[in-house]
């Protein structure tokens, strides 16, 4: 989680065709085909779900099932049957053919079959609603009380021998990579890599579906109240000789918002990153130590604060040319004992800097 490394699929595929899921299909199709043991555990996991349908042997994507039916993946068994329709989803939504004309093309024959939806745990909730919903209007004899519930994967009988599934990116690739890394496969391992690393980017920037404690004033309230408090913390650090604030200024980002400061002699920015919030460790509060002429050196700046890089978790680590480092934000406590907490870490950091500074 500590680098800035972004894998190569998910860097590339949104400059050439802006539809990441057409990206993801094509890959989980290579990676199916390339290897048994992807195959192998794409079985587990529609077995997990209650659909037995036997070794699957090949994959093939866009195959028309209808006049206007193309599942991303089809998959067939032994005997050239094809038991498994498969959509790989991120955040797009249904087509008017999901999942309705895919189970009725998969009822007409009586041997057992599934139609596999594969997307982010995050949209796990919505996108079975959605499907719940579509399936009850259709007036298909569809129990959804007797699904069987796990932590990755949802699924509900559709018929006598027929199955909705539902089940995560990371469910089915860990699946998938522990089969792949038994056998030894170290390139298919590699493609595994790529194709996570593309999940993990469309889970990072993702809309996720709106839940209604998430739209109501707390959030902008807290979100006001952080603002405000990286503005107290830089003026209390700046009264007291630990920050110089000349040339600098306050910066609204779109990750957040963040006050350019000289903390200790080091060019640096503190506030509000989102986006490191999200991926990297759960605070809001960044202080990201940068290579300003004029300013210390980095080099210097990381060996003296060789403590915070032996905490665990690491409390300083290298990204992309400059140094992070989480402020983590004291839990339960009023405005004014949080603001002493943070201003005391922020001082500490800068007297390891700068030993001179201080009482």
């Amino acid at each position: 989680m500590h680098g800035s490394h972004t894998p190569l699929l998910a860097k590339i595929s949104p400059m050439f065709s802006g539809k990441n899921e057409d990206v993801a299909v094509e890959a989980l199709g290579h990676i199916l085909n390339g290897s048994q043991p992807a195959r192998d555990a794409l079985s587990d996991v529609l077995q997990s779900g209650g659909a037995e349908v036997g070794r699957i042997m090949e994959v093939k994507t866009q195959v028309t099932i209808e006049e206007d039916a193309r599942p991303d993946l089809a998959a067939f068994n032994e005997d050239s049957s094809m038991p498994v329709l498969i959509e790989a989803k991120f955040w797009a939504g249904l087509t008017e053919n999901q999942p309705v004309t895919y189970l009725r093309y998969l009822l007409r024959d009586p041997r057992t079959s599934a139609l596999l939806f594969i997307a982010p745990h995050a949209r796990r909730d919505s996108l079975w609603a959605e499907l719940e919903r579509r399936i009850k209007e259709a007036d298909f004899s569809v129990s959804f009380k007797t699904e069987k519930k796990q932590e990755e994967l949802l699924s509900a009988p559709v018929g006598e021998k027929h199955w909705l599934i539902l089940t995560s990116w990371t469910n089915l690739l860990d699946r998938m990579a522990a089969e792949i890394s038994a056998a030894g496969d170290t390139q298919t391992s590699a493609d595994i890599v790529q194709l996570r690393g593309l999940a993990a980017q469309e889970d990072a920037t993702a809309f996720m579906p709106l839940r209604s404690e998430e739209i109501g004033p707390d959030i902008p309230r807290r979100l006001m109240g952080l603002n405000t408090l990286v503005d107290q913390v830089t003026r209390r650090l700046h009264v007291r000789g630990y920050v110089s604030l000349k040339g600098v200024k306050a910066t609204p980002q779109k990750t957040g918002y963040i006050r350019y400061i000289k903390l200790a002699g080091t060019g640096a920015s503190f506030g509000i990153d989102f986006s490191k919030w999200a991926t990297l460790r759960d605070t809001p509060l960044w202080l990201i130590l940068r290579g300003w002429k004029g300013c210390k050196p980095l080099e210097e700046v990381w060996n003296s604060l060789d403590s915070f890089r032996r905490l665990d978790p690491p409390a300083l680590f290298k990204m992309g040319g400059q140094l992070v480092m989480p402020i983590e934000l004291p839990l339960g406590l009023e405005r004014d004992a949080v603001l002493d907490k943070v201003v005391g870490r922020l001082e500490g950091i800068a007297r390891q800097i700068d030993p001179t500074l201080g009482p």
